[in-house]
């Protein structure tokens, strides 16, 4: 029944897009953001918009951006959302999307579309897209199939050339319409880490007394994960400074007391002042080797995960002495010297170390290959005003 629904929403979608096709045109110069990640403009995003203005000010791009976790509730929230879209992908040049989009690749595009998915992450730790599929952390495989999930990418911009086989299979596409670029958010963390650190400090100056962890897990479907709870009752909270930052689309059990909140920063600006990240199979891991923070992996629930999702890579095998079962093994790791030189060979296997220019590469490419902006459509300039404008268009 399920299935039927579905197949019906896609048929009742494609009718929708070709009436659009056949009656508006492109916009040369449009390009269209989607994510449904969160509720703002993701950082990607937003640096991407800058420096594609900075290389073209007559770009004129719309993000839509919208918190989805699934359920009833949710997907009609998202609806709105989407039926705008399917406008946007009916008469922009360009589209650029960091997670699965069901109209990007459901429907059959004009040829003039170009689209870059950049993902959200900066390698394949966890396996995700349709190398899950099937399983209780992936997508049904039926639903998939009838949404032609992730099908219709022309590149995926990827991290270091050692994830492409990943990328590969989570995608579905060939290695060629792989970008080795790395994400905007990696330009970010290496350009920026002093003046973020400074506004971190400033906001939060008790941050300066103590060691500051961070933990930041992955996200875990359909499941109350509970690793904030144990770190609280094992780490010596008089020695440390403990952060907990949860996926935005996670259900984790938060602890009573015993750590800092600080919501106003993501865990990425927060690592330009973390002396410890603690993790799991989590992809932030690779945004702290690009600063070089001490990155412990809290792995309590590693059978179930290898079971319910998967790993694309050997945590043991990759940063030996840092791998931990329980909160405790973990908490006396603190006290021990940190294996630099583990950390190092890590980030040298698995991080491309040209960084600081990935968002001009992707911007160029875009301008270039994708031809945003290649004409002028006289008409466009008074098309979409009140849209146009970078921000989130929200329904």
């Amino acid at each position: 029944m399920r299935r039927l629904i579905i197949w019906i929403a896609k048929m009742a979608m494609a009718v929708v897009y070709w009436v659009l096709k056949k009656f508006t045109s492109v916009d040369s110069n449009k390009i269209v953001f989607l994510g449904r990640r969160m509720d703002r403009t993701p950082l990607d995003f937003k640096l991407l918009i800058e420096e594609l203005r900075q290389q073209n000010p007559d770009i004129r791009p719309v993000v839509l951006s919208r918190m989805y976790r699934g359920g009833f509730k949710e997907t009609l929230r998202f609806v709105p959302v989407l039926l705008k879209s399917i406008y946007h992908l009916a008469t922009s040049k360009v589209c650029v999307l960091d997670s699965y989009w069901p109209a990007v690749s459901a429907l059959s595009h004009r040829s003039e579309l170009v689209v870059y998915q950049i993902w959200h992450s900066l390698g394949k730790i966890k396996q995700s897209g349709l190398q899950t599929l099937g399983r209780n952390g992936g997508h049904d495989r039926s639903l998939a199939n009838v949404m032609k999930m992730h099908q219709g990418y022309d590149y995926v911009v990827a991290g270091a050339k050692v994830w492409n086989p990943n990328y590969v299979e989570s995608f579905g596409v060939r290695e060629d319409q792989l970008l080795n670029f790395g994400l905007p958010r990696a330009d970010y963390l290496h350009n920026e880490k002093s003046r973020v650190a400074a506004r971190i400090h400033k906001r939060y100056p008790e941050l300066n007394q103590k060691p500051i962890v961070v933990y930041a897990p992955t996200f875990r479907r359909g499941t109350d994960a509970d690793g904030a709870r144990r770190l609280v009752d094992a780490l010596p909270m008089d020695r440390f400074n403990l952060v907990i930052k949860m996926h935005g689309s996670d259900s984790l059990l938060m602890p009573d007391s015993g750590f800092v909140e600080i919501p106003d920063f993501t865990a990425t600006e927060l690592l330009s002042v973390t002396d410890y990240l603690v993790t799991d199979y989590s992809s932030i891991a690779l945004e702290a080797a690009i600063l070089d923070v001490n990155t412990l992996y809290f792995v309590y629930d590693r059978e179930e995960y290898l079971k319910n999702n998967g790993m694309n890579i050997n945590l043991d095998q990759e940063m030996p002495g840092c791998v931990f079962a329980s909160a405790e093994e973990l908490s006396r790791a603190l006290e021990r010297p940190y294996p630099a030189d583990t950390l190092q060979e890590y980030k040298n296997k698995f991080i491309s170390l040209d960084l600081g220019h990935s968002t001009s590469d992707l911007a160029g490419h875009i301008l270039t290959v994708g031809e945003l902006c290649s004409q002028s459509l006289e008409h466009s300039s008074n098309k979409e005003n009140s849209l146009i404008s970078g921000s989130v268009v929200s329904s």
